[in-house]
């Protein structure tokens, strides 16, 4: 047997596959071959040693904005953003409108190198209207990638049995913003595999507690239920001080991502790895951070089976990263900062068997560094 690109002595984490030890992972053309120890390297066209590294499936990014060819903000591109740290799965939450799909499918998703999934948002800034439901079902019956509808903050809440009634054609997902409206009434109707974004968001309005400080029983009740409960950092979307006081209740995310765009790129988002490891300062374990970051959301686009694993016939989709280790400063979206001793770092993304060599978006001194969600009162840093 002749392998397309060997990777060895690394440490491989593949929750789905339930693994985290050292091995050998060998990857013939798009597909992992086969996971092993002292498989030998004569028999690769290339070899890449990982000893010292974490060898994990390639992330998956539940919220992301990557329409750059609409011209207009927020989006920003894929392969740069994504690909280049490490992403090679992605989920457009919802940046195109129905009636501008076509023009996205065609223009963008086609010709990224990351796996690009997406949502639509309704057209009218009120919300869904009957007749934007029957666009929206056409065009997933016309498009694999097209997996449902966003919720946007800014639409009527009366509005959303209409976005429900788009997003069930064809067993669609349905994803709001949890700063969208109350969140016992919102997460009403939310069914099993729909996803709850910024869901530990700094909480303007609509806090995921009640007034005692506990989180909502309906939050508990989702979760059990099926619904995701997604990091969604973006500007308005993450602060330690809600994902702390969920921790110390006992509840976790299910998925992390990053609804990075051109307001939150050069920070406090930045990218995923950035996204992940601050996680580690709520105590998170890698473990569960790769997780969150691989096999679960891949299991919310019902791919778990062929993505967000490294289990033997799956796509290869391989993320070679170092865990730095030192003392790094993390930001929020309240400019509050948090400190950890550890930083993934990947340093070789490998996506449908290919390795990226292409470039990486280098961030700029952050401009905005003085905007806030409105009602908020920035920390000083």
């Amino acid at each position: 047997m002749q392998w397309s690109i060997l990777i060895t002595g690394g440490r491989v984490i593949d929750a789905f596959s339930g693994i985290d030890e050292v091995k050998d992972v060998a990857i013939s053309g798009k597909t992992i071959e086969e996971i092993g120890t002292n498989l030998p390297k004569e028999n690769a066209d290339v070899h890449i040693n990982a000893q010292g590294k974490i060898v994990t499936p390639g992330l998956v990014d539940l919220h992301v904005h990557n329409y750059i060819s609409r011209g207009n903000q927020p989006s920003v591109d894929s392969d740069t953003t994504n690909l280049a740290f490490g992403v090679t799965t992605a989920l457009d939450a919802g940046t195109a409108t129905p009636g501008e799909y076509p023009h996205y499918w065609e223009s963008d998703i086609q010709n990224t190198k990351v796996r690009l999934y997406s949502l639509v948002r309704m057209p009218d800034p009120y919300g869904p209207t009957p007749s934007s439901i029957g666009e929206v079902q056409e065009l997933i019956t016309s498009y694999d990638t097209l997996l449902g509808v966003k919720f946007h903050h800014s639409q009527k809440f009366s509005s959303l049995p209409l976005a429900r009634e788009a997003a069930d054609f064809g067993g669609g997902i349905l994803m709001c913003e949890a700063y969208g409206a109350p969140i016992p009434q919102l997460l009403d109707w939310m069914n099993p595999g729909d996803i709850l974004t910024h869901t530990f968001h700094a909480a303007f309005r609509f806090p995921i507690f009640d007034h005692r400080g506990q989180l909502w029983s309906k939050i508990w009740d989702a979760k059990e239920r099926g619904v995701y409960l997604d990091i969604g950092h973006g500007a308005r979307g993450f602060a330690f001080r809600t994902l702390e006081q969920a921790v110390a209740q006992g509840f976790k995310p299910d998925t992390i991502s990053t609804d990075v765009h051109v307001g939150n790129i050069d920070g406090p988002v930045f990218d995923m790895p950035t996204t992940m490891s601050k996680m580690f300062t709520v105590g998170l374990s890698l473990n569960e951070i790769i997780d969150m970051s691989t096999r679960i959301p891949a299991r919310a686009l019902d791919q778990e089976r062929e993505l967000g694993s490294l289990a033997v016939g799956t796509v290869a989709d391989v993320v070679i990263s170092s865990i730095d280790q030192g003392e790094y400063t993390y930001m929020d979206v309240l400019h509050e900062t948090r400190t950890a001793k550890e930083k993934i770092n990947p340093e070789t993304v490998i996506y449908s068997g290919n390795i990226y060599d292409g470039d990486r978006y280098e961030p700029v001194e952050m401009t905005h560094k003085h905007d806030a969600p409105p009602g908020f009162i920035l920390t000083e840093t």
